[in-house]
């Protein structure tokens, strides 16, 4: 059976070693690194929400290019993308605006990015944990 976006979301997650198989942040802050390319920052925000990052620095501001929040559903094995962040190109998107109210187009795009992104940080970039 095919797996949906968010059950390969989860899945890559937890390949990354982000999230274990329960579903649980491996801890509140994790760096990745990969050799010439930007760190990878993940914050654990609340028990079910994570950021991930890419910063850059611009006129010594910290610059996301992207920040993206995360919401885990451990029960279900799935995440999804709740926000998308670049500061180089002045964009701030958020899938759920207020309660009972979402996008589902930016839902979908939001979700296939992440999905892609955490694929080529996996299988291309082969972003590894700091130590």
């Amino acid at each position: 059976m095919r797996r949906t976006v968010y059950e390969m979301i989860f899945a890559r997650l937890q390949q990354m070693g982000i999230i274990d198989e329960s579903g649980k942040t491996q801890a509140d802050y994790m760096k990745f690194v990969s050799s010439g390319l930007m760190s990878l920052n993940v914050d654990k925000l609340t028990y079910d929400t994570i950021a991930l990052a890419h910063n850059g620095k611009q006129n010594g501001d910290v610059m996301a290019d992207p920040d993206m929040e995360v919401r885990i559903y451990p029960d279900l094995k799935m995440a999804e993308a709740l926000t998308f962040r670049n500061d180089y190109m002045g964009i701030y998107q958020e899938v759920y605006p207020e309660t009972g109210k979402y996008y589902p187009k930016l839902k979908k795009e939001l979700n296939e990015f992440l999905n892609n992104w955490l694929k080529t940080m996996i299988e291309i970039q082969r972003y590894q944990l700091a130590v």
